[in-house]
């Protein structure tokens, strides 16, 4: 199963969806009051609820762009909240949803995982080693300690682990 922000997908989609709903409201309701300049009051409140909406399913659909898309939703909720456009509910909403994409930390691949658990040979080291138990073997990250079968660092010249003499 792949690691998502769906917690900020979700805030920030549902953000979105209130912001989209209060710029259509603005929209109708600015244009029979003030004619068509009243009317791009609240397209920007549109705007702004697209642009969250695609913000938030982008941030799920691409874990690795996750502070990109935090940034955005983050502004576009800040601007929406004095202009009211998601009835407050929707920049409230948007607003968590872009802290928590700020601060997802995608869980690491085994593939990324830094160097390998103590004791553990690297792939290719036992023919170096000849025979399993017959010396130290010199592998890529070392050597295997002959006595306890830890790994030992390169130019080191005892075992940290038992403290046995590597030559």
């Amino acid at each position: 199963m792949a690691d998502k922000p769906t917690a900020a997908f979700v805030l920030s989609l549902i953000g979105g969806i209130f912001m989209l709903l209060g710029g259509i409201l603005a929209t109708v309701g600015f244009s029979f009051a003030f004619g068509s300049g009243g009317a791009i009051i609240g397209i920007v409140g549109v705007v702004f609820g697209l642009i969250v909406i695609i913000g938030g399913v982008m941030l799920y659909q691409n874990p690795a762009s996750h502070t990109m898309w935090g940034v955005i939703i983050l502004i576009l909720a800040i601007i929406d909240f004095p202009g009211l456009w998601g009835f407050g509910i929707g920049s409230l909403l948007g607003f968590i949803g872009a802290i928590l994409a700020l601060v997802y930390k995608p869980a690491m691949a085994p593939s990324m995982m830094p160097g390998q658990p103590m004791g553990s040979m690297p792939m290719g080291s036992i023919g170096s080693m000849g025979s399993m138990g017959t010396g130290a073997a010199t592998g890529q990250m070392g050597m295997t300690c002959k006595n306890c079968g830890a790994s030992i660092p390169a130019g080191a010249t005892r075992c940290p682990s038992c403290g046995a003499s590597v030559m």
